[in-house]
């Protein structure tokens, strides 16, 4: 039983994850797989809460709100400055 979940988890949930890493590094590039890649939480919450009903508690709602501004800060392109004499 033992050998079956050290099986899965070093085929099943490493080597998968890293394999479609890598393709999604090679189709998106590594800026955009990383976003995605921290998007993750957001995402496991909003299905949480959706599908198995579970409370939004002020600390999740707060971790939340940290990872979309961190997000929305880490893609923003830096401003261009007007230097008209």
């Amino acid at each position: 039983m033992y050998l079956l979940n050290l099986l899965f988890l070093g085929l099943g949930a490493s080597a998968a994850c890293f394999a479609s890493w890598n393709f999604a590094v090679g189709i998106l590039g590594a800026v955009k797989t990383s976003a995605y890649i921290y998007g993750a939480p957001v995402i496991t919450v909003a299905a949480s809460a959706l599908i198995l009903h579970e409370p939004v508690t002020p600390a999740i709602a707060a971790g939340t709100m940290i990872t979309l501004a961190g997000l929305v800060l880490s893609q923003r392109r830096p401003g261009r400055k007007n230097n008209r004499g």
